[in-house]
């Protein structure tokens, strides 16, 4: 399953990061299109590895070392066949979920995979009772319930008003490779992750049978191993939050709110991973508890000292999970690798070797020492992220050393200014202030003028009719970036969605002519107007000067 995750991974986070990329400068046509081009390429290699899969079951099957009993061999072979036919829509689906979540339509989701659920849960429970299927059709019923979340995604983009629409046509085979391509290096991390930690599983459960023969060692690998799921999902949603966020600041060379999104990531990360574990600490025994059942009070005390001592490692795993995610947002991918292998294999290895043998020589509680000995790498893990750091500074000559910037990341402190607004006397200080902006940067009293005329109309309008929608907290960002001959407006904000061209849509039909006028002339002058929706937010982009004021005059008088 994780190799066969390959695929959509793959193609899932190349349109991810073509989309955001896209979207920052408000370019839907082509996020369109690099949808189209990952669901294509996505399904048709899903298509070719099913096919694979479904023909050479047998061979596989021997390779993956399933005994050679001949009703579990066929169990085996039923289990693969059943599961391999889902493919394409696993595929799918991961691609079109990313698409959904960038446009910040969670419920969409959630139906997709509460539809998933009920067709399986349904689907198994005819199949077994009234059909009384075997194994090839209890995981093809699995496979028809990924079909059915496929087609609720696949419904909404045909039916419903999507930011980014998939266009199929239009594009050729080398623009199909390249955005498969840009996902291919998180792909095959978010791969290898997942194989590290099932190295790191094993290397446990050797080390469990290697000192101990009694039960505690299984059962307290047992209840870890469930506790990790969940802490896991508590780190992996911020992280993967992190990592779509800081794509997006990324691509509009925000330092500023690129750092931002990071250091509230962490210290969400810290506080959250630090009280997690102070309640698995302090709950340990009734938590064990739970899980064991009518076990008697020594395995659960047993049980309960080995949670401890898993629990104490938590914080640095979520560093190095945080760690590993962060520097892939500037390419550094060899990076990740090495480090899940240390801190998952290595010296997992050398956790479980050293807990093991330093605690089954003074007779005490094996588990606890073989989790304790794992802890103990992941804190030795933390300690060799600074070696890190300076590799990648050292080689790739960064800016802000511990934030490791490459050297063209950000825009000059002189080529921009930024504010969060809240108040139409915020508004009315930074339209002034953006007015001098443009003035200390060369730029004629016309484009001074529609930058200011830009920010106070389309800032106060937010604040009026924005903020006082709901009783939720609002914020209003506003950038300018002077870049070239043009200057780049991005106003960002977290209340409903509008979209301001449309207003002019409506505008440009009232024969009344005085009736907002500063947004006809903002409309009218601006080069370019956009407009997206990404993670609930607008974005709106303005860009003003290219076309100089001499060819201006010229156009009109032609």
């Amino acid at each position: 399953m994780i190799l066969f995750s390959l695929i959509g991974t793959t193609a899932g986070v190349g349109f991810q990061v073509t989309c955001i990329r896209c979207l920052s400068r408000g370019d839907t046509k082509t996020a369109g299109k690099a949808l189209g081009e990952a669901l294509i390429l996505g399904t048709v290699l899903s298509v070719i590895v099913m096919f694979l899969t479904v023909t050479f079951t047998e061979p596989i099957v021997e390779f993956l070392h399933v005994p050679e009993d001949e009703e579990v061999f066929a169990s085996g072979m039923d289990y693969l066949r059943g599961t391999a036919l889902g493919l394409p829509a696993i595929t799918a689906m991961s691609i079109l979920t990313r698409g959904a979540h960038i446009e910040g339509k969670r419920n969409i989701v959630l139906i997709s995979v509460a539809v998933m659920v009920v067709v399986n849960l349904l689907s198994d429970f005819i199949g077994i009772n009234l059909f009384h299927v075997d194994v090839f059709g209890v995981t093809f019923n699995t496979s028809i319930s990924y079909y059915a979340g496929t087609a609720v995604l696949a419904y909404y983009y045909y039916r419903g008003d999507p930011l980014v629409k998939p266009a199929f046509k239009g594009f050729t085979f080398g623009e199909m490779i390249s955005v498969n391509r840009i996902g291919l290096a998180a792909g095959v991390i978010v791969v290898w992750y997942n194989l590290t930690l099932m190295a790191k599983a094993e290397l446990i459960n050797i080390g469990i049978s290697t000192f101990s023969a009694e039960s505690i060692g299984l059962l307290a690998y047992n209840v870890t191993v469930q506790i990790n799921y969940f802490v896991n999902a508590l780190m992996g949603s911020a992280v993967s939050a992190m990592f779509l966020l800081a794509g997006m600041y990324s691509a509009e060379q925000d330092k500023t709110n690129f750092k931002k999104v990071i250091k509230n990531v962490v210290i969400y990360e810290i506080i959250s991973t630090a009280a997690c574990s102070v309640l698995l600490w302090f709950l340990s025994g009734v938590v064990a508890k739970i899980y064991l059942g009518s076990a008697s009070q020594a395995v659960i005390q047993g049980t309960a000292s080995a949670l401890k001592a898993y629990t104490a490692g938590l914080l640095f795993q979520m560093i190095v999970l945080v760690f590993a995610n962060y520097i892939q947002c500037f390419s550094h991918n060899i990076i990740p690798v090495i480090t899940f292998f240390i801190s998952n294999v290595v010296l997992v290895l050398y956790g479980v070797a050293y807990g093991g043998t330093i605690v089954s020589f003074y007779g005490t509680n094996v588990a606890a020492g073989i989790f304790g000995g794992v802890s103990t790498g992941s804190i030795i893990a933390v300690l060799i992220l600074p070696v890190f750091i300076a590799i990648i500074n050292l080689r790739n000559g960064c800016r802000d050393h511990l934030w490791m910037f490459p050297k063209n990341f950000g825009v000059p402190a002189g080529d921009e200014i930024s504010a969060d607004l809240i108040t139409n006397d915020e508004v009315m200080a930074f339209s002034e202030k953006a007015w001098q902006f443009c003035v200390d940067k060369g730029e004629s009293n016309r484009i001074a003028y529609l930058t200011s005329l830009s920010v106070e109309e389309m800032a106060k309008n937010v604040i009026e009719h924005g903020f006082t929608k709901d009783e939720k907290d609002h914020l209003l960002s506003v950038r300018i970036v002077h870049k070239g001959d043009e200057l780049i407006i991005r106003m960002r904000d977290n209340c409903r969605s509008f979209d301001p061209r449309k207003k002019y849509e409506q505008m440009y039909a009232n024969p009344d002519d005085s009736d907002n006028i500063g947004i006809r002339m903002i409309m009218a002058e601006a080069d370019e107007v956009s407009y997206t929706s990404m993670f609930n937010l607008n974005n709106l982009l303005i860009r003003i000067g290219k076309v100089t004021d001499k060819q201006r005059t010229s156009a009109l008088a032609s």
